[in-house]
């Protein structure tokens, strides 16, 4: 497996997005450091946001389990059923000098990342209920795939975008196989 390089964007305004997605693989092509992409993403987006921001969570994976993250103001991570505890910093384009720390975690055979956006926390039933943090640990305690925790947003009565991710690592680098699941996109409930 060659290494992978994955990018989690959630931006509270759409003008941003071409920017974002055209930005981030740019950069990822210059560099292959998290936090330096990060770092370019921000100079990039500064003074292109309008009362809004862009959360953002980059992570490296190499074909040993090797897991590198930096953050800028996204939702943290799971380990297994623990919650990946990541350097805070500033949402991106708020401040063009904002620096941004890596994390490394090695990932063993049978470990499961999930990473996901605030449309999971933001699922609010009939009663107005938010699914939230607890909820979450529940759910993630029962390691669940992408496509279960998003169903259970959906059941619940999810009406914000929703990404959910899981990064299973299933083999040791000599045998290399890493699962990468995102389920199909759900229609947002307006």
């Amino acid at each position: 497996m060659a290494r992978r390089l994955l990018c989690l964007l959630h931006r509270m305004i759409s003008v941003v997005r071409i920017a974002s997605q055209q930005g981030s693989r740019t950069l990822a092509e210059m560099f292959t450091d998290p936090a330096d992409i990060l770092s370019g993403l921000n100079r990039r987006l500064h003074n292109r946001l309008q009362n809004g921001f862009v959360t953002c969570l980059i992570l490296r994976l190499e074909p040993d389990g090797l897991c590198t993250f930096a953050n800028a103001g996204h939702l943290p991570p799971y380990l297994n059923q623990n919650e990946l505890h990541l350097p805070a910093a500033l949402t991106l384009g708020l401040v063009p000098s904002a620096r941004y720390e890596e994390t490394t975690i090695q990932l063993e055979v049978g470990d499961r990342l999930t990473l996901y956006t605030d449309g999971l926390l933001e699922a609010r039933n009939l009663d107005g209920e938010l699914f939230g943090f607890d909820r979450l640990q529940q759910l993630v305690a029962t390691s669940p795939d992408a496509k279960q925790a998003t169903e259970a947003a959906v059941d619940f009565g999810q009406e914000d975008d929703l990404t959910v991710l899981t990064i299973t690592r299933l083999a040791t680098e000599v045998e290399s196989a890493t699962v990468l699941e995102a389920p199909p996109l759900v229609p947002s409930v307006a």
